[in-house]
């Protein structure tokens, strides 16, 4: 009876030896195909980037002096903005910036314009826009130019010759009403979206802001230019709903504030100098814009959180998006 109690206590302990090697085997097997499948493990960062644009704010009381070539150009690095400089917070937990540093590449532009019927603008104003970037892109830098009512339509396509920028005052029409939204979302997927490999990607809105009857609504396209790093800049037309209630969407200003506000662009009217405000867009995305990178850390990715991007040196003045939306599994 021993005995066999003995060969009994010896099946059961290979079976219980066998059972853990089989676990550790499964175990394994399954983080293997757990990595296979792009899962990221607990342990993984995944790196997000802002667009920051970075400029030094000179002493308008303190005078110039002339320099020689070599003083500007130890003046022009003089004014780039080091890293050490800035301080970041995102959702209120501040993070270590891995980069922060200038970003020289050509841009891709796309001039979003309202071709609707009731704007209160006329076609030759909305064809200067276009023909303002003619002069001022740099090299590399390409435009784009869409005009949008019930869907958008291309005027011209990418392109840095100025016959073609300037000779869009003949292929815009005004009819029928604004989709502003559905027009931004093509842009987005099927314009700017395949150009991922250029960190500036840049819409220029030009109309009021108003949209009627557009299927995505407004906080999911202002959430998916925001994922994409797309910024958003717009030249205003005057509102024609004079700020009238908007049924659950905001006012025609406050849809072009948000998307500004939102992804660190900038507001110029179209009544004022289409020229100056164009001048300063390419300005900006040529000698101010710097791509900031970090790997987000204590922080909950389904809240929308706030960043905040500053600075002990009075000189610096920043501006970027103004929060990272919530993320939708």
């Amino acid at each position: 009876m021993k005995h066999r109690f003995q060969t009994y206590r010896a099946i059961i302990a290979g079976l219980v030896t066998s059972l853990l090697l089989l676990s550790t085997l499964a175990l394994m097997a399954g983080g293997d195909v757990g990595a296979q499948s792009g899962r990221t493990p607990v342990s993984g960062r995944r790196t997000t980037a802002i667009n920051v644009i970075g400029q030094r704010i000179d002493d308008p009381n303190k005078p110039k002096p002339l320099l020689t070539p070599a003083e500007e150009e130890k003046a022009a690095q003089e004014r780039i903005i080091p890293r050490d400089a800035l301080s970041l917070f995102d959702g209120g937990v501040m993070q270590k910036i891995e980069s922060f540093s200038p970003d020289p590449t050509p841009a891709r532009i796309v001039v979003l314009m309202d071709n609707s019927s009731t704007l209160q603008s006329d076609v030759r104003r909305l064809a200067s826009v276009a023909a303002a970037f003619s002069p001022e892109i740099y090299e590399g830098d390409k435009v784009m130019v869409i005009g949008y009512d019930l869907k958008p339509e291309i005027i011209t396509d990418f392109t840095d010759e100025p016959d073609k920028l300037q000779g869009t005052l003949e292929l815009l029409r005004k009819t029928d009403t604004p989709r502003l939204y559905d027009a931004l979302n093509v842009v987005v997927e099927d314009v700017l979206r395949p150009q991922v490999g250029f960190s500036k990607r840049i819409v220029v809105i030009v109309g009021d802001g108003l949209d009627r009857g557009s299927a995505i609504k407004f906080d999911e396209i202002l959430a998916k230019v925001q994922n994409e790093n797309i910024t958003i800049y717009a030249m205003q037309v005057r509102d024609r709903t004079r700020g009238a209630l908007r049924k659950d969407q905001p006012k025609p200003a406050e849809v072009l504030r948000q998307l500004t506000d939102g992804t660190g662009g900038r507001i110029f009217p179209l009544d004022t100098e289409v020229k100056e405000g164009v001048k300063l867009i390419c300005d900006e995305l040529r000698n101010d814009r710097y791509l900031l990178t970090y790997y987000p850390e204590g922080v909950n990715p389904l809240n929308k959180r706030l960043i905040l991007i500053s600075s002990t040196d009075p000189t610096v003045s920043l501006r970027y998006k103004g929060w990272h939306p919530p993320q939708k599994f």
